[in-house]
């Protein structure tokens, strides 16, 4: 390389239009003292230049032109190399600069110079051959270089022009130096996928062989098989030969057996009539023909009056039956007089005791009415007595604790009982400690609780805590509805989004779950937020909370239908209040529905025909209803937990109950349940899905019922 390096000379000076540059002139540079300029870099290797002042073509600024050249001249500027046929009919390649040809139109002094350089710069470093390279680049920018050195006048435009190009090729070199470590990644990726594909193509050949192996091996016992099968029929066609053989012969030994009984009868037929006729012949020697003719006589005689007696015995007695039939029927008519005769008194008696039993229940219940009422008014009226359960949610232990300590107590013992607690610290240790342990980021843990370290405990209030949840109810049925699957998002995963979107800080929404799930378990003995913990916790069915919402829905819009038809005047009859829970309700009995009724009543306080029925569907801001909603809930309830008693009855006997053993408790509990809703509850049940039933293991009996208990589960037809 050096010695390529070497070779490079600097441009000659260029000559004015009136001859040769005088010596003032800046082209007149110092001499070339070899490669003593700057150097660069490439693969590793350091290539020397020479020295700048040596090769720098400077401006003639005396003159402030340059050389001209003709307009059509350019046109002729090609490369000077061409395909020439030989007399052996060879191409050969003709390059009029090494052959010497001198060019029609000479081109201006300072471009052959550049020219000349660029050639015998490429020549050195030997890259000739027009191909992408950093040597070729190289000789062409320092070309460049002297071209722009030269043009003071547009050096600027140059100089911006070869900036932009080396500000693009940096760039891109930066793109490519980056870019090698992806394609290193892209190259050990293809090699790690293809040994993987490797691999499953040699666990795939040793499974082929397996299978090949398995096919021969069927294929042997196919063979062998067929090979029995042909000797069977083989078998078979003899003893059908054999058969017909033995039948045929079967049918001579018949038809000679035939032929042998039909001799044998002619030959006793011969031998009565030879006998008849011998004793005939005999007879008629000793016989009268007179004596025979009034036997005859007498005997029809005989047979006329024995005729006639038959038909008066049949004629009088033909409904008679016997005397020992007769006096068992008789004895067995006198014990069922007697049994019906006791049962006629006890009936009467039943009767009597049934009538002054209603009696006494319509005095009962019109008793019960009327102390219902004044109790009613009593409460309204008079100093509201305290609800000592309340101070459950204060204590510690809950509503067991309370009700130990406070059983058999009057309000004034009761008092002291609470003072007590209090100064023992009972109301003070409500809360807790000052701070929460935190559950750890793990897997198990759900997203809302996942923290290190402690959680101010807030020491969240039952009202608080119920206001929180009714908010969660709302939002959770708002952002279920916006779901384009049509499925519900799990309580825990929502809890998370909820909590986030409502405190922002992730402080705030850690301290508020960890106090909602604190105060959850303090007060789950309450219907509302105990529902709500156990949709949170996995072990009640979301849908039983919406199923309730649903259905008093229905039984608002009943109503609100009746009353639109009236006029919209917001009130309705109880009689149509009573046909709205029927229809809502259809296995509502008549005490369930008078008890509502009642309660509706009361919460009211009217006593007219129509009531203000929105009055009954409204909540205080804690979530809570009024005694008409709280019996309608009461009966959904109940109607879900009978019917899975009614399931639970068809389990008895079975500790380990298996999918097939509840599909068979449901279809007996409920014949007209459908397919689709039994997969749905024995999913529910297995806590599985309906793909998954035959990898299910047998669950035990109590377990399985509590489940069902927890679940939304609705008879789908009457109940037998």
């Amino acid at each position: 390389m050096e010695g390529k390096m070497a070779m490079v000379r600097t441009l000659p000076p260029l000559a004015g239009r009136g001859g040769p540059i005088g010596p003032m002139s800046p082209r007149m540079g110092p001499k070339f003292d070899g490669l003593t300029g700057p150097s660069y870099k490439l693969d590793n290797k350091t290539y020397p230049l020479p020295n700048p002042k040596a090769l720098k073509p400077y401006a003639d600024t005396i003159a402030g032109a340059i050389d001209t050249w003709p307009a059509h001249a350019s046109g002729h500027n090609v490369p000077r190399t061409t395909l020439v046929l030989t007399k052996n009919k060879n191409l050969v390649l003709y390059d009029e600069d090494l052959m010497g040809k001198p060019q029609i139109i000479p081109k201006p002094r300072f471009l052959e110079q550049l020219e000349g350089y660029l050639k015998t710069e490429l020549k050195a470093l030997g890259v000739t051959q027009v191909l992408p390279n950093d040597l070729r680049l190289q000789a062409h920018r320092e070309v460049f270089e002297y071209l722009i050195e030269d043009f003071k006048t547009y050096k600027p435009l140059l100089s911006s022009i070869k900036n932009e190009y080396e500000m693009m090729l940096a760039f891109q070199r930066q793109q490519i130096r980056e870019l090698d470590p992806l394609k290193q990644m892209l190259v050990t990726v293809s090699e790690q996928c293809d040994q993987k594909i490797m691999a499953i193509r040699e666990e795939e050949k040793q499974e082929i062989r397996d299978l090949k192996m398995e096919n021969r091996r069927l294929m042997d016992v196919i063979q062998l098989m067929n090979n029995k099968q042909k000797d069977l029929m083989t078998q078979v066609a003899k003893l059908q030969e054999d058969l017909a053989t033995e039948y045929h012969r079967y049918r001579d030994e018949c038809d000679a057996r035939k032929q042998l009984v039909s001799d044998i009868n002619d030959l006793r037929y011969q031998q009565d009539d030879y006998m008849m006729s011998k004793q005939s012949a005999s007879d008629e020697a000793q016989d009268d023909p007179m004596t025979l003719k009034i036997a005859l006589k007498k005997a029809r005689e005989d047979e006329k009056a024995a005729t006639e007696r038959l038909n008066n015995m049949v004629a009088n007695y033909g409904d008679v039956i016997p005397r020992r039939d007769f006096e068992l029927i008789e004895a067995k008519y006198n014990q069922l007089q007697e049994l019906y005769t006791t049962a006629q008194d006890d009936f009467l008696k039943l009767q009597k005791e049934h009538d002054a039993l209603l009696d006494v229940n319509k005095t009962v219940t019109k008793q019960r009415d009327e102390y219902y009422m004044e109790c009613e008014t009593l409460k309204r009226s008079s100093t509201p007595r305290p609800d000592w359960d309340k101070c459950a949610d204060h204590v510690q232990g809950g509503m067991a604790r309370w009700q130990e300590l406070s059983k058999g107590k009057r309000s004034n013992e009761l008092v002291d009982v609470l003072i007590a607690e209090i100064a023992a610290g009972g109301a003070g240790d409500l809360g807790g400690a000052e701070y929460f342990d935190g559950q750890g980021t793990g897997p198990t843990v759900p997203k809302y609780l996942q923290v290190e370290g402690p959680v101010r405990n807030r020491r969240l209030g039952k009202r608080d805590c119920s206001m929180l949840i009714r908010d969660i109810w709302r939002e959770k049925v708002a952002h279920d509805a916006e779901r384009t699957d049509g499925k519900r998002e799990a309580m825990s995963e929502f809890m998370d989004l909820y909590l986030e979107r409502r405190f922002p800080m992730p402080q705030m929404k850690i301290e508020w779950g960890y106090n909602l799930q604190d105060a959850c378990e303090r007060y789950a003995h309450d219907e509302l937020i105990g529902l709500f913990w156990g949709v949170l916790t996995y072990n009640i069915d979301e849908e039983i909370y919406h199923d309730q919402m649903n259905k008093v829905e229905q039984l608002l819009n009943h109503l609100t239908n009746a009353d639109m038809e009236k006029g919209n005047q917001e009130k309705v009859s109880k009689d149509e209040l009573r046909q709205g829970l029927r229809a809502t309700f259809p296995g509502m009995e008549d005490e369930t529905l008078m008890v509502a009724m009642k309660a509706a009543d009361v919460e009211l306080d009217s006593k007219e025909e129509d009531i203000e029925y929105k009055e009954l569907f409204k909540e205080d801001d804690e979530g809570r209803t009024g005694p008409f909603l709280e019996e309608v809930m009461k009966f959904i309830k109940q109607e879900r937990l009978t019917y899975v008693e009614d399931i639970k009855q068809q389990l008895a006997g079975i500790n380990n109950v298996t999918v097939d053993d509840l599909k068979r408790a449901l279809s007996l509990a409920d014949p007209e349940i459908d397919n689709t809703l039994m997969d749905k509850y024995l999913a529910w049940a297995f806590d599985t899905t309906a793909e998954k039933f035959n990898e299910v293991e047998p669950l035990e009996q109590s377990k399985l019922v509590e489940r069902l208990r927890n679940g939304c589960l609705h008879r789908a037809g009457k109940k037998m």
